[in-house]
Order: C-alpha cells, then sequence, then structure tokens
C-alpha cells in the first residue's frame, strides 16, 4: 500500500477533526461552528497597541447597503476571541454566536484584548484603554467591505457590557444598538461583596470566615476608591484566590478605580441607541436584579426603544445549566450556549436593523 504523503495526511486528520468537533457541538445542543461563515483573522490599532481579531461574514454577495454587524466585545479576565477559558475549561462562546450571527445575515468582529491571544502587550493605563480600544474595533468594523457601517451594533458580555456602554456613553453615533448580555448593574465592591460571599458559601466556609473577609474585601474596596494603593494593615496571602483578585485589582490600580467610582447606570442612561438587555437566571454573578436595575435606569430616562429579556436556565457563562448553579459548573465545558438568547438577539435584530424597510 503507497504510504500516505504527511502533509496531506495532517491535512486529513486536521479536517476530520473539525468535522467531529461541529458533530459533537450540534449534538450537545450547541450553535454549529462557522456554518455559513466566511473569516478573515485580522488586525487593526486600538489605544497605542495593534488588536487582534476574527471577522466573520455570511457566505456569499453582500446586499447592496452591506451587512449589519455586531463588535463582540468579551468579558474580562482569561479571556479571548473565541471565549473564556476558566481552568482546563475551555467555552467557545463568541466564536459560536459569530457562527450564529453568519447563518442569520449578520457579520461580526471579535478580537483578543490587550495583552491576549495574538493582540499585542501593552497593559492597559487607565480603564479608558479598553474603551478606545473598542472603538478603534468599530471604526475597522465600519470600513470593510460588505458591512453596512449604518447597522453596527455592539453586544458586551460580563464586563464587556460596561465598556460597550461606556463607548456609546462617550461617542454616541460610534454605533446604531446595543446588546447586554449578564452586564453588572453594581461597582465593582459592591459585586465583590455578593460574587465572594456566594462563592465561600458554596465552598462551605463558616458565617464567621465570610462575615471577617467580607470587611475586609470593604475596607479594601473603600481605600481604594479614595485613593489608597497600599494596605500594609491587611494580610494577602497570593494563593488565596480571593486575595489574589484583590491584589491584581490593587496593582491595576489607575484601571481598577474607574469600576470601583463609576455608577454602571449612569452610563447605561446615557445610551441613546436601541438597546437589549439579557440576563442568565442561573448566573451567580450578575444577578437578575442587576438587569432590572439596568432596565430601570433606561425607564427613569423615557428611553423610547429597550427590551429586557431573562433566560431561566442560562448562566454567567450564556450557557445552558439545567441543575442547581453554582461556580463549579463553570468547569464544564460541554454545555451548550443557550439558543434561547442566540434567538432573541436574531429576533431583535430583525425587527430593527434587518429588514428591507430599515436598508
Amino acid at each position: 500500500m503507497a504510504s500516505i504523503n504527511p502533509g496531506l495526511r495532517r491535512r486529513i486528520w486536521m479536517g476530520m477533526a473539525a468535522v467531529l468537533l461541529s458533530l459533537a457541538n450540534l449534538a450537545a445542543g450547541g450553535a454549529p461552528i462557522y456554518q455559513g461563515v466566511e473569516t478573515k483573522e485580522v488586525g487593526f490599532p486600538g489605544h497605542e497597541v495593534k488588536l487582534a481579531g476574527t471577522l466573520a461574514l455570511p457566505k456569499g454577495a453582500a446586499p447592496k447597503p452591506g451587512w449589519p454587524a455586531i463588535l463582540i466585545v468579551g468579558e474580562a479576565g482569561n479571556t479571548n476571541r473565541e471565549g473564556i477559558t476558566i481552568g482546563s475549561a475551555t467555552h467557545p462562546i463568541y466564536r459560536e454566536l459569530a457562527g450564529y450571527l453568519a447563518g442569520k445575515g449578520i457579520a461580526s468582529l471579535r478580537f483578543d484584548p490587550r495583552c491576549m491571544g495574538a493582540s499585542e502587550c501593552q497593559p492597559a493605563k487607565v480603564y479608558d484603554d479598553f474603551i478606545d480600544d473598542a472603538y478603534g474595533a468599530v471604526k475597522f468594523l465600519a470600513a470593510q467591505p460588505g458591512i453596512d457601517p449604518s447597522r453596527i451594533v455592539l453586544f458586551g458580555h460580563g464586563e464587556g457590557g460596561m465598556v460597550a456602554t461606556s463607548l456609546l456613553a462617550q461617542h454616541d453615533t460610534a454605533a446604531a444598538g446595543l446588546i447586554v448580555a449578564n452586564m453588572s448593574g453594581r461597582t465593582l465592591g459592591k459585586m465583590w461583596r455578593d460574587e465572594f460571599q456566594a462563592r465561600m458559601t458554596e465552598e462551605g466556609k463558616s458565617p464567621g470566615e465570610i462575615s471577617a473577609y467580607l470587611l475586609k474585601t470593604e475596607r479594601v474596596a473603600r481605600g481604594m476608591a479614595s485613593g489608597r494603593t497600599e494596605f500594609p494593615g491587611e494580610k494577602f496571602d497570593p494563593q488565596n484566590p480571593y486575595d489574589a483578585e484583590l491584589l491584581k485589582r490593587i496593582k491595576e490600580f489607575t484601571v481598577s478605580v474607574s469600576l470601583l467610582v463609576n455608577d454602571p447606570l449612569q452610563a447605561f442612561a446615557a445610551v441613546k441607541v436601541p438597546a437589549l438587555i439579557l440576563q442568565g437566571e442561573k448566573d451567580l454573578q450578575v444577578t437578575i436584579k442587576d438587569a432590572q436595575y439596568l432596565e430601570e435606569a433606561l425607564k427613569r430616562i423615557f428611553h423610547p426603544d429597550f427590551t429586557m429579556q431573562s433566560f431561566p436556565e442560562m448562566d454567567h457563562l450564556l450557557k445552558v445549566n439545567k441543575g442547581k448553579p453554582s461556580f463549579a459548573s463553570d468547569r464544564e465545558a460541554n454545555r451548550p450556549i443557550e439558543s434561547q438568547a442566540l434567538a432573541a438577539i436574531d429576533q431583535w435584530m430583525e425587527k430593527r436593523f434587518k429588514s428591507e424597510k430599515k436598508q
């Protein structure tokens, strides 16, 4: 039997792996990955840094006015253009979202944040650097052939929602719409307290231990909000995940302080474009109350076009959680993305940005 060229063998195995991955994802109920989508690796300038991303386009010729498009701004943390990694579990939720959108006739751009993936590493000096990075991504997307610049929408997940919201609060014509998924309506200090309490309770720590640590967290949050960058009176163990989070935020003081002192509801209330709020009811980091806070912020200013939808089985990772919500489930990579949330995005886009009369 004739031997197979090593290069050909590698291409065959890669093709088989891609098919198996797609079939496995479909079997799990997830969105098809790269079904009906053409992708292009791109680079563009952020704020004093070059960013790398993936432009995903629906297959076929672009309509005359160009495709509507969504800029995907991901969650903070161990995140790249594809999704989020927690422990050994990788959740390619942004790639799946892009594939779903392309199948619905919507282009998208997702990108690696600075110092992640293929983007250059220039640590942010202030929080506005992240906002300016997203603004650079919007401008790049608007200039691409086949994209209708008048129908670009921002999608922000988690803290990415704060970035997208702040961008539109500063540049109200940067995009035609805003979608936020599991975005907090509280400042960072309040999020620390609630999330740390929930995590410690799940771990089985005693009420006294939890109470003592929450007091420590509040001291650090108040100190940073008042301008302190050193806490000689506090004991920190870098191996403790809660202390590690506080130490990281203290080290990145000029970035973190914005999240401690700036009310996300004020930024959200400054958004003038149509807005869609998506919230998972099994999200333990950002709760249904956060979505209600955001919704109320728009009600108070009599915003003319906003929608809030919650999903009973969606967690913070935009994935289906059939059981009792827990932080431990974040390490389960085989759960599918919430199809109802994807459908809600498509329906919202269809009504405002996809119909012929909107072109």
